[in-house]
């Protein structure tokens, strides 16, 4: 089965209302973003946290235990690919400083364009998905190498520096055209694409969360070209850092009556939900 992506959205508590009890044709991945849900989906029982996730069936019955905190805010998505389910646990916790929050603002911002690009949202989707192999510690990758696994490591830990395959070969003590070789075998990408990937990521998260420049967020992830970031940034973001910070808190939103809110660019009627399709 193929997988396919619906629609997405946020929910913000006004601090009453529960989640409805449902069937769906369709499974649901649940991110907290702050507070706490309860929720069941057939005979088991979940008490998600903020930094957590819950997946529930397509074909089971789930909803709600409690009435909705008024802190509780989280993110939800649509989609079906039963194979998925089978692969991860039902829940879980995020790992540390974990990007999905920050690419779940990228694809609500997409979403909310007059034409989402569907590329771009199977995309942030996928990278969604890694994150929550990274949290079960399954990431996809059946074989790896000492040298590979460590590289990747340096890039986690150091890619706000001033980083070059050259470097970190030296740092490792092995040739560089051996090191960019096998890198790129063993995760199917070259280190600066990660290297970049990792930044823009960073990025992302800096404009959504922080008071600074686009400038300043550029120097802080990396980069010292402003020219290349953009370039960067349109290619992984699909707009520029700008448009970025004007449609940072666009995104299709619901609360807990089931009103939606939509701020920024009009949400296509592809994507629009009806008023029983609440997250």
């Amino acid at each position: 089965m193929s997988r396919e992506i619906l629609h997405a959205g946020k929910f913000i508590s006004r601090g009453k209302g529960k989640h409805i009890t449902r069937v769906m044709d369709s499974c649901e991945l649940i991110v907290v973003l702050s507070g706490e849900l309860n929720m069941f989906e057939e005979e088991r029982y979940f008490r998600i946290h903020s930094g957590e996730y819950l997946l529930l069936h397509q074909g089971k019955t789930h909803g709600g235990l409690s009435t909705y905190p008024p802190n509780l805010s989280f993110f939800w998505i649509h989609f079906r690919d039963d194979r998925l389910l089978d692969e991860l646990p039902q829940s879980g916790q995020l790992p540390e400083h974990s990007s999905l929050p920050g690419y779940a603002q990228m694809f609500l911002l997409e979403q909310s364009r007059n034409e989402p690009d569907k590329e771009s949202l199977a995309l942030l989707f996928e990278l969604m998905v890694r994150e929550l192999r990274r949290s079960s510690g399954n990431t996809g990758n059946t074989i790896t190498t000492p040298l590979a696994d460590m590289a990747r490591r340096y890039l986690l830990t150091h890619y706000t520096e001033v980083i070059s395959l050259e470097s970190i070969s030296k740092e490792l003590h092995c040739n560089p055209k051996y090191l960019g070789q096998l890198y790129h075998r063993i995760y199917g990408e070259t280190l600066i694409t990660t290297l970049n990937r990792l930044r823009i990521e960073r990025a992302c998260q800096l404009l959504i969360t922080e008071n600074i420049s686009i400038k300043e967020t550029a120097q802080s992830c990396g980069f010292n070209d402003m020219a290349y970031f953009r370039r960067q940034f349109a290619k992984y973001c699909n707009m520029t850092p700008r448009e970025f910070l004007w449609q940072k808190i666009a995104g299709f939103w619901n609360t807990d009556s089931g009103a939606r809110i939509n701020i920024g660019n009009p949400v296509s009627k592809k994507y629009e939900l009806g008023e029983k399709n609440k997250a």
